[in-house]
Protein backbone atom coordinates (compact mmCIF):
# COMPACT_ATOMS: atom_id res chain seq x y z
CA UNK A 1 0.00 0.00 0.00
CA UNK A 2 1.76 3.13 -0.91
CA UNK A 3 1.50 6.16 1.29
CA UNK A 4 -0.69 9.43 0.55
CA UNK A 5 0.21 12.92 1.85
CA UNK A 6 -2.42 13.17 4.92
CA UNK A 7 -2.59 9.40 5.21
CA UNK A 8 -1.40 10.21 8.73
CA UNK A 9 -4.64 12.30 9.72
CA UNK A 10 -6.62 9.47 8.97
CA UNK A 11 -9.38 8.44 11.46
CA UNK A 12 -10.69 4.89 9.52
CA UNK A 13 -10.75 3.71 6.10
CA UNK A 14 -14.54 2.75 5.52
CA UNK A 15 -15.69 0.67 2.74
CA UNK A 16 -18.38 2.69 1.69
CA UNK A 17 -21.09 5.00 2.05
CA UNK A 18 -24.52 6.20 0.18
CA UNK A 19 -23.84 8.89 -2.04
CA UNK A 20 -27.11 10.55 -0.80
CA UNK A 21 -26.25 10.25 2.49
CA UNK A 22 -23.12 12.75 1.88
CA UNK A 23 -25.44 15.48 0.85
CA UNK A 24 -25.80 17.48 3.42
CA UNK A 25 -27.49 21.35 4.15
CA UNK A 26 -24.08 22.41 4.16
CA UNK A 27 -23.56 21.41 0.60
CA UNK A 28 -26.20 22.76 -2.14
CA UNK A 29 -23.45 23.31 -4.44
CA UNK A 30 -23.27 19.72 -4.89
CA UNK A 31 -26.97 19.94 -6.62
CA UNK A 32 -25.13 22.78 -9.17
CA UNK A 33 -22.72 20.41 -9.96
CA UNK A 34 -24.72 17.15 -10.68
CA UNK A 35 -27.37 19.32 -12.51
CA UNK A 36 -23.88 20.18 -14.66
CA UNK A 37 -23.00 16.07 -14.75
CA UNK A 38 -26.82 15.48 -16.04
CA UNK A 39 -26.40 17.96 -18.36
CA UNK A 40 -23.04 16.53 -20.03
CA UNK A 41 -25.47 13.32 -19.86
CA UNK A 42 -27.36 14.94 -22.73
CA UNK A 43 -30.36 15.65 -20.26
CA UNK A 44 -29.99 19.16 -22.43
CA UNK A 45 -30.43 21.82 -19.54
CA UNK A 46 -29.66 24.91 -21.22
CA UNK A 47 -29.06 26.42 -17.59
CA UNK A 48 -26.45 23.93 -15.97
CA UNK A 49 -23.28 25.35 -17.62
CA UNK A 50 -24.04 28.69 -16.67
CA UNK A 51 -25.29 28.33 -13.37
CA UNK A 52 -22.03 25.97 -12.35
CA UNK A 53 -19.91 29.31 -13.67
CA UNK A 54 -22.00 31.82 -11.78
CA UNK A 55 -21.21 29.32 -8.56
CA UNK A 56 -16.94 28.48 -9.56
CA UNK A 57 -16.88 32.80 -9.87
CA UNK A 58 -18.29 33.29 -6.96
CA UNK A 59 -17.06 30.68 -4.83
CA UNK A 60 -13.16 31.12 -6.54
CA UNK A 61 -13.42 34.56 -8.98
CA UNK A 62 -11.41 36.53 -6.34
CA UNK A 63 -8.34 34.23 -6.38
CA UNK A 64 -8.82 33.26 -9.60
CA UNK A 65 -8.39 36.86 -10.77
CA UNK A 66 -5.53 37.43 -8.73
CA UNK A 67 -3.84 34.22 -10.24
CA UNK A 68 -4.02 32.18 -6.76
CA UNK A 69 -4.96 28.58 -8.45
CA UNK A 70 -7.70 27.05 -6.68
CA UNK A 71 -7.91 23.19 -5.93
CA UNK A 72 -4.24 22.69 -6.36
CA UNK A 73 -3.92 23.89 -10.12
CA UNK A 74 -7.14 25.29 -11.68
CA UNK A 75 -6.96 29.13 -12.43
CA UNK A 76 -10.11 29.99 -14.44
CA UNK A 77 -13.60 28.73 -14.74
CA UNK A 78 -12.77 26.94 -17.92
CA UNK A 79 -10.06 25.06 -15.82
CA UNK A 80 -13.08 23.96 -13.35
CA UNK A 81 -15.75 23.27 -16.65
CA UNK A 82 -12.68 21.47 -18.59
CA UNK A 83 -11.93 19.76 -15.52
CA UNK A 84 -15.61 18.37 -14.52
CA UNK A 85 -15.70 17.26 -18.14
CA UNK A 86 -13.40 14.86 -17.60
CA UNK A 87 -13.99 13.64 -14.48
CA UNK A 88 -17.17 12.94 -16.04
CA UNK A 89 -15.68 11.22 -18.92
CA UNK A 90 -13.76 8.82 -17.04
CA UNK A 91 -16.74 8.36 -14.23
CA UNK A 92 -18.43 6.99 -17.48
CA UNK A 93 -15.98 4.76 -18.99
CA UNK A 94 -13.95 3.45 -15.77
CA UNK A 95 -16.29 4.11 -13.06
CA UNK A 96 -15.73 5.39 -9.17
CA UNK A 97 -12.11 5.18 -8.66
CA UNK A 98 -11.78 3.51 -5.42
CA UNK A 99 -8.25 4.47 -4.71
CA UNK A 100 -9.19 7.96 -4.22
CA UNK A 101 -11.85 7.59 -1.46
CA UNK A 102 -14.03 10.58 -1.02
CA UNK A 103 -12.50 12.38 2.28
CA UNK A 104 -14.75 13.06 5.18
CA UNK A 105 -14.67 14.81 8.55
CA UNK A 106 -15.28 12.88 12.00
CA UNK A 107 -19.04 13.95 11.57
CA UNK A 108 -19.31 13.30 7.57
CA UNK A 109 -19.00 16.36 5.78
CA UNK A 110 -17.39 17.06 3.02
CA UNK A 111 -13.27 17.68 2.99
CA UNK A 112 -12.39 17.39 -0.71
CA UNK A 113 -13.81 15.85 -3.54
CA UNK A 114 -17.49 17.53 -4.13
CA UNK A 115 -16.94 17.03 -8.11
CA UNK A 116 -16.59 13.22 -7.76
CA UNK A 117 -19.54 12.82 -5.52
CA UNK A 118 -21.66 14.91 -7.96
CA UNK A 119 -20.94 12.99 -10.70
CA UNK A 120 -21.22 9.66 -8.92
CA UNK A 121 -24.51 10.81 -8.39
CA UNK A 122 -25.87 12.03 -11.72
CA UNK A 123 -24.42 8.49 -13.07
CA UNK A 124 -26.67 6.72 -10.44
CA UNK A 125 -23.48 5.42 -8.57
CA UNK A 126 -24.92 4.46 -5.22
CA UNK A 127 -22.37 3.82 -2.72
CA UNK A 128 -18.76 5.32 -3.26
CA UNK A 129 -16.02 4.86 -0.95
CA UNK A 130 -15.05 7.43 2.13
CA UNK A 131 -12.23 7.74 4.14
CA UNK A 132 -13.00 9.82 7.41
CA UNK A 133 -10.42 11.83 8.58
CA UNK A 134 -9.55 13.52 12.18
CA UNK A 135 -9.81 17.24 10.44
CA UNK A 136 -12.70 18.46 10.82
CA UNK A 137 -14.46 20.96 7.75
CA UNK A 138 -13.37 24.48 7.55
CA UNK A 139 -14.30 25.93 3.87
CA UNK A 140 -17.43 27.73 4.22
CA UNK A 141 -21.03 26.07 3.82
CA UNK A 142 -22.30 26.37 0.42
CA UNK A 143 -25.88 26.60 1.49
CA UNK A 144 -28.95 28.24 0.53
CA UNK A 145 -27.91 31.02 2.32
CA UNK A 146 -24.14 31.50 0.67
CA UNK A 147 -26.36 31.36 -2.45
CA UNK A 148 -28.66 34.38 -1.76
CA UNK A 149 -26.01 36.21 -0.61
CA UNK A 150 -24.18 36.07 -3.27
CA UNK A 151 -27.24 36.90 -5.95
CA UNK A 152 -28.36 33.58 -7.10
CA UNK A 153 -31.98 34.63 -8.31
CA UNK A 154 -34.80 33.11 -6.62
CA UNK A 155 -35.35 31.53 -9.85
CA UNK A 156 -31.97 29.38 -10.09
CA UNK A 157 -32.42 29.10 -6.16
CA UNK A 158 -35.53 27.33 -6.50
CA UNK A 159 -34.01 25.04 -9.42
CA UNK A 160 -31.20 24.04 -6.94
CA UNK A 161 -32.93 23.44 -4.14
CA UNK A 162 -35.39 20.95 -5.77
CA UNK A 163 -32.27 19.29 -7.25
CA UNK A 164 -31.18 19.19 -3.71
CA UNK A 165 -34.30 17.77 -2.55
CA UNK A 166 -34.30 15.02 -5.05
CA UNK A 167 -30.93 14.18 -4.25
CA UNK A 168 -31.71 13.37 -0.80
CA UNK A 169 -34.58 11.85 -1.76
CA UNK A 170 -36.96 14.49 -0.28
CA UNK A 171 -40.21 15.89 -1.67
CA UNK A 172 -41.24 19.12 -2.23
Amino acid sequence: MRHRPGQDMVMAVERVLATKDLVSPRRFDIAVKWRLFRHLRNDNDPDAERIYRWHILKRSGHRMSIGIPTDKWKRSVEHYLSSAKALYGAMVSEGFDPGFPIPIDPDGDLLDGSHRLACALALGIGMVPVERRKTHVFAPAWDRDWFLANGMSVTDLEHIRQDWNALRGLHG
